[in-house]
């Protein structure tokens, strides 16, 4: 007799427990979705954050554009700079070769 009763209490603790987590749970989520309509509909000010992060997100795109740019443009101007000196060093090498051809004759 003494084990059912202090079953069917344990049971009825446990019931009670797990109807007031869900009774907590079921508030917040009513909290958090006042809070939620209430930011966007105070005065618009939902829109001029969502603006104001696209504005961010507008500059941050926009600098890495340009970063990209000016990599690419420095890259191509090494690039052409290589080359440049690479044509030259074969120029002079075969003027080398050439004066060294004529004294042989």
């Amino acid at each position: 007799m003494e084990n059912e009763l202090i079953q069917s209490s344990s049971v009825i603790i446990g019931l009670l427990a797990i109807i007031t987590l869900v009774i907590r749970e079921l508030f917040a989520y009513l909290k958090s979705r006042k809070e939620g309509n209430s930011a966007d509909t105070l005065s618009g000010q939902g829109n001029q954050l969502n603006s104001l992060i696209l504005a961010e997100l507008t500059k941050m795109n926009n600098n890495h554009l340009h970063t990209i740019q000016e990599v690419l443009e420095s890259g191509n101007a090494r690039l052409i700079d290589a080359i440049h000196n690479d044509n030259t060093k074969m120029i002079e090498l075969l003027g080398e070769i050439k004066g060294n051809l004529n004294t042989r004759r």
